[in-house]
């Protein structure tokens, strides 16, 4: 077995023993975000992609990428007729099988719009962090709450709603509920004061609005010590379901996973590139 498998069967088990709950593994995910670009042919086929710090991340998980990514087809909201470079974002999730083994596989996926000049794109201009709630401190709860945000073209918030919110701890459901329900509430609250600057250049410069999806991460760091990276490596978490935004178009509800944006990062929620086949590349 790999030394990789072996590391992420570890974290499960011993992560699941620590929470004291058989069902934990049912629900508890090891995964990890990989970034990237792809360059899509105006046929819709992938041309060429590439993965951002590449040796950091896992052959295994680079060659699941790369099995799957030659299979994948592509729709434009518009025709086009040259070559489309746009970021990729990626979950890999690990799931237990047994107590010796578990299955890889993409789980989710959210692509640019096209346009890699920052001024094509929203762009943060005032963005004060949330207050950690302080019983979430006291309970030594972590997370990540997704958000999606509604800029209007004064550059405020016009709308704003949580997606979804993942836990780094475990507890009873209600527990559980309690603490998304209060990581939410804390960046819904933020996210209606911050100011965004609007797109200059692109196709976008006109739109009415903007919806963008935003992650909130909350994190128990020590004072004082290094922050960590862990682009690369298994997290283990426990996923949240998936909240419908009834403002939120629907194409842009279905094709992109609000998960796969990397804290402290900002990314449109409806573009124009669409992944038509399934994740796996079949």
């Amino acid at each position: 077995m790999k030394r990789w498998m072996g590391w992420v069967v570890f974290a499960l088990l011993a992560w699941t023993a620590c929470a004291g709950a058989t069902d934990v593994r049912k629900t508890a995910e090891a995964s990890m975000l990989v970034t990237g670009w792809i360059d899509v042919a105006p046929n819709g086929s992938v041309h060429d992609y590439t993965i951002d710090r590449v040796e950091n991340v896992p052959s295994a998980v680079t060659d699941l990428i790369k099995k799957s990514v030659v299979g994948w087809k592509f729709h434009f909201d518009e025709p086009v007729d040259a070559m489309q470079r746009t970021k990729m974002y990626l979950r890999i999730k690990a799931t237990p099988v047994d107590d010796q083994h578990e299955s890889i596989a993409i789980s989710g996926a959210t692509f640019g719009d096209g346009g890699d000049a920052a001024t094509d794109h929203v762009r943060y201009k005032d963005r004060q962090p949330p207050s950690y709630p302080h019983d979430a401190v006291e309970s030594r709860v972590s997370g990540t709450v997704y958000l999606v945000v509604r800029v209007n073209r004064q550059g405020t918030v016009e709308n704003v709603a949580a997606e979804q919110v993942n836990l780094n701890s475990y507890g009873r459901e209600s527990q559980m509920r309690h603490f998304r329900d209060m990581l939410a509430d804390a960046s819904i609250e933020a996210a209606k004061k911050w100011t965004f600057k609007l797109p200059t250049t692109g196709k976008h410069t006109a739109d009415p609005y903007w919806d963008v999806r935003v992650p909130v991460a909350y994190n128990l760091n020590v004072m004082g010590a290094p922050k960590q990276d862990t682009y690369g490596k298994w997290q283990v978490y426990i996923p949240g379901p998936r909240e419908l935004v009834p403002w939120l178009k629907a194409e842009a509800s279905m094709t992109s996973s609000p998960d796969t944006i990397p804290a402290g990062s900002i990314s449109q929620a409806n573009t124009s590139l669409h992944l038509t086949t399934a994740l796996d590349g079949a």
